[in-house]
């Protein structure tokens, strides 16, 4: 297995266990939140902790579904998997930036919250640390993801078939 190859079948692996983990803590977290404010299930019309855990995870798994399809077509060497991740991870990233930005100061975030939505009796502060959790494990997991896919050249190279001189094929350019 070329080296390339194991970049890419550890990015892959990488991706569904940080996918797994994040939405596992997602669901667990939500029900745990949910449960503990004043809104509570009331709320929720019928949904239990269970089933609105077990929904969430679901649609995880959905996704994950859809990931798994992707990362095959980024192991076939399709450029458009490739382009699709990048895309993607630039996007997370920018997101998780802001996000970490805004919430930096995390006093003045939950009082104007608090203040948005004043009945809703909510930790702002659990709320705001377990998000700045998920965006430092997104920036890690797409940081990386971006660095394989855009900024290895071996790999880069990898999608972009080489023409009979070891130039590239007429009217193909890299990304």
């Amino acid at each position: 297995m070329s080296s390339t190859s194991t970049k890419l079948y550890r990015l892959r692996g990488i991706f569904v266990v940080y996918y797994v983990l994040k939405s596992i803590a997602g669901a667990v977290f939500a029900v745990g939140f949910l449960r503990s404010t004043a809104i509570g299930w009331r709320g929720m019309r019928g949904w239990t902790p269970g089933s609105m855990a077990f929904f969430s995870l679901a649609v995880a798994a959905v996704i994950l579904l859809l990931a798994w399809l992707v990362f095959g077509q980024l192991l076939l060497r399709r450029n458009w998997a490739r382009l699709l991740l990048l895309v993607l991870g630039w996007l997370a990233v920018i997101g998780a930036l802001v996000g970490l930005l805004l919430t930096s100061d995390d006093s003045a975030m939950s009082s104007w919250l608090s203040r948005w939505i004043a009945p809703v009796d909510m930790d702002w502060q659990r709320l705001l640390a377990y998000d700045r959790v998920q965006k430092v494990f997104e920036l890690l997991f797409w940081g990386y993801l971006i660095s394989v896919l855009q900024f290895d050249r071996s790999v880069r190279d990898e999608f972009f078939p080489r023409g009979p001189e070891g130039g590239m094929t007429a009217g193909e350019g890299q990304a």
